[in-house]
């Protein structure tokens, strides 16, 4: 694999994009977590530390949630190379932006291209881990989604999380083509599969360890009522 290769995959993969936006997370759930901590310190008063202690794997599951949230938004609601230029300003390195061009809603499934009629004639070999790769982080990249909400709200089910995964997903690829970045089914069909295999997986911790979860599903909500 060459160095272009290597730097191809990065950027395919958003890794550099996701470290960019690493101090927006932080900051983002550092004031969220002072907010949640003050809001519980009025609340329960003196058995503050002690609820905050029961209570504890519960706000480290929102938290996470998120963080989830901000990086997801931060990573596919922005125009490409956005972050980057704009670290760059804040270091006084530059003074532009990237410029925002309309780009199509691409209808065909890419997915369904890429791996049926998949022959050396329409991608090369490192051509096709890119692709593969690209599904496998668009399936990972909703799993928390799955994963985490149904913790945090009682009233979550399978339904909920299939929809929920593909609605957001409907409105991450409407928006990207007015930001100069590509819409397409792929993202639909990987991202609202990667919400349904984090909703299995909260299935099978629940199946393996159900009081584990019980802990973690218990919210200061639940001791204020």
């Amino acid at each position: 694999m060459t160095e272009i290769d290597i730097k191809r995959l990065i950027s395919l993969l958003g890794i550099r994009t996701a470290a960019e936006v690493f101090p927006v997370i932080v900051l983002a759930a550092l004031i969220y977590w002072l907010i949640r901590r003050r809001e519980h310190k009025r609340l329960f008063g003196a058995e503050f530390a002690d609820i905050r202690r029961r209570i504890r794997p519960n706000e480290i599951i929102r938290l996470l949630l998120l963080c989830w949230l901000v990086g997801t938004v931060c990573i596919t609601l922005t125009p490409t190379d956005f972050w980057h230029q704009l670290w760059k300003m804040l270091t006084f390195r530059s003074f532009s932006m990237p410029a925002v061009t309309f780009r199509k809603w691409r209808l065909v499934p890419l997915l369904w291209t890429h791996f049926v009629t998949y022959s050396g004639h329409y991608l090369s070999r490192f051509e096709l881990i890119l692709q593969i790769a690209d599904n496998v982080e668009n399936v990972a990249l909703f799993i928390p989604l799955g994963l985490f909400l149904p913790v945090v709200s009682k009233k979550v089910s399978f339904p909920k999380i299939a929809l929920a995964s593909f609605a957001f997903t409907v409105f991450i690829e409407f928006v990207q083509p007015f930001i100069g970045r590509d819409g397409n089914i792929d993202d639909v069909i990987c991202n609202t599969l990667g919400g349904i295999l984090g909703f299995l997986i909260y299935l099978l911790i629940k199946a393996l360890f159900p009081t584990f979860l019980e802990k973690c599903r218990l919210s200061a909500e639940d001791i204020n009522e």
